[in-house]
């Protein structure tokens, strides 16, 4: 983000730009493809595992998935800060990189911080892609490399086959209550924050 809005030329930053929304719109089914199909042997025979659909893999992925939406927006939120600020900052002695760090960033750091929230959220209620590259191993794994089911899969999967008003179905909709007050929690923790570093003009 800070490359496209302040490093770029014009040229590179017309270029890019459409990639990264481009990427940012790709479905989670193609995603999880491209782990399934491409990534997991990948890390299969990197790290000599016995398989490579496990919560590693789904943790690429999901960055894969969060990053283009956190950039866009974070790089926009950046753009957005009044050229006076790094005027200002120039002013007074400072180089290219110094008002950046320490001048543009902070203004635009409750744009970043919604960027973050943003991308997060995508993440976490992600379901297709970690359906595919997690491994659907029931139970709590022994490492990250370890085939796992996360809370959107196993809703996902056994919600067809748990009869109505069972304990099963009762079950799955506390992991779904319990996923929503998580996202909940998160995002009146990213609001606080982006309020805390609101940038306050004059």
């Amino acid at each position: 983000a800070i490359y496209l809005s302040k490093l770029s030329n014009p040229f590179i930053k017309d270029f890019l730009k459409p990639v990264v929304e481009l990427l940012a719109s790709i479905p989670s089914v193609v995603y999880g493809f491209f782990g399934l199909v491409f990534l997991a042997p990948l890390l299969q025979k990197i790290f000599h595992l016995s398989v490579g659909l496990n919560g590693f893999n789904a943790s690429i992925i999901l960055a894969f998935m969060a990053l283009p939406t956190i950039a866009s927006l974070a790089e926009d939120a950046i753009s957005s800060v009044p050229v006076d600020i790094e005027l200002a900052s120039f002013g007074l002695g400072a180089s290219k990189f110094e008002t950046i760090f320490y001048a543009v960033l902070p203004a635009a750091l409750p744009g970043i911080f919604t960027a973050v929230s943003l991308g997060f959220g995508r993440a976490i209620g992600e379901t297709m892609a970690v359906l595919m590259v997690a491994g659907g191993a029931i139970g709590i794994p022994s490492s990250i490399f370890s085939p796992m089911r996360p809370l959107t899969v196993t809703i996902a999967a056994e919600m067809a086959e748990s009869p109505v008003g069972s304990q099963h179905y009762m079950a799955l909709f506390s992991l779904a209550i319990l996923l929503l007050l998580f996202v909940i929690i998160f995002n009146l923790l990213a609001e606080y924050f982006r309020n805390k570093f609101s940038f306050k003009r004059g």
